[in-house]
């Protein structure tokens, strides 16, 4: 279960049953208040990943 403890600023505290850790407020919904339990999901984007690659291989290519 992850819980919102409180805000810091741009930051949200969130605790689950072990551990503490920070995200930007700006990924929250906009009503999360202090208390709320939050889900969280985080998945890849291949597309995305695939792309960032390719364009990276082009921007090496391009200093040789």
């Amino acid at each position: 279960m992850l819980v919102i403890d409180r805000f810091e600023g741009a930051w949200a505290v969130i605790e689950d049953n072990r551990d503490t850790f920070v995200v930007p407020r700006r990924l929250l919904p906009k009503e999360a208040k202090e208390g709320d339990v939050v889900n969280i999901t985080i998945e890849i984007n291949s597309s995305a990943t695939i792309e960032r690659s390719n364009k990276m291989k082009q921007l090496l290519q391009f200093d040789r």
